[in-house]
């Protein structure tokens, strides 16, 4: 019964919904590659974990802010992805 479900679910989606879910797995690699700039940023600018943001370092915070409004924001990024896609893939 729930393979019966599921594939009426599937069979509702746009045949260009795969599109969409590769442009929201896609965004995964791009948070890899901020997270990569940050970590590369601490080596050459010597900031050392835990530390979050540096009192003297303000390019190094770019670096870090930079990401860290990606993760805010990467939530409502897929969400708003999926739920559109529907309509407009």
């Amino acid at each position: 019964n729930y393979l019966l479900t599921m594939s009426g679910v599937l069979s509702t989606l746009p045949k260009e919904y795969g599109y969409v879910l590769l442009v929201g797995s896609s965004s995964v690699f791009v948070m890899g590659w901020l997270a990569h700039q940050v970590s590369k940023a601490r080596k050459k600018f010597d900031v050392q974990y835990p530390i979050m943001y540096s009192d003297d370092k303000p390019m190094f915070n770019c670096v870090q802010r930079a990401h860290q409004n990606a993760v805010e924001n990467q939530s409502l990024f897929l969400f708003n992805l999926l739920v559109s896609g529907l309509e407009y893939p």
